[in-house]
């Protein structure tokens, strides 16, 4: 199997928190199995999809992907699967949020 990349802890300054648009990002590679297609779809440079992958997985303290060392695709980690999941109904969560925020003030 490829390397699994292990995130740097983030324990020591306890500043990190979730954003949005990382597990945007997230949702989309999970989506394309590929960074680059990621990237194109969402029109970012590929640079800031691993960018953002990267911070996600350091907030979060463990890898959302396995990186095949000469592939173009990565697989998800059953932590990967679960965070999909989870992804999923937060950003549902947020819209519903921002909709109510419309409405009443509207």
């Amino acid at each position: 199997m490829g390397n699994v990349a292990k995130p740097s802890s983030n324990k020591t300054t306890g500043a990190a928190s979730l954003e949005l648009r990382h597990l945007q990002t997230f949702q989309v590679v999970a989506a394309t199995k590929n960074f680059n297609r990621a990237a194109a779809q969402l029109g970012y440079s590929q640079s800031s999809v691993t960018t953002h992958i990267q911070q996600l997985e350091n907030v979060l303290g463990l890898p959302l992907f396995q990186r095949e060392r000469f592939s173009k695709t990565v697989v998800l980690t059953e932590f990967g699967r679960r965070t999909v999941k989870n992804s999923e109904r937060l950003l549902a969560l947020a819209a519903e949020v921002q909709a109510s925020a419309q409405a009443y003030a509207e």
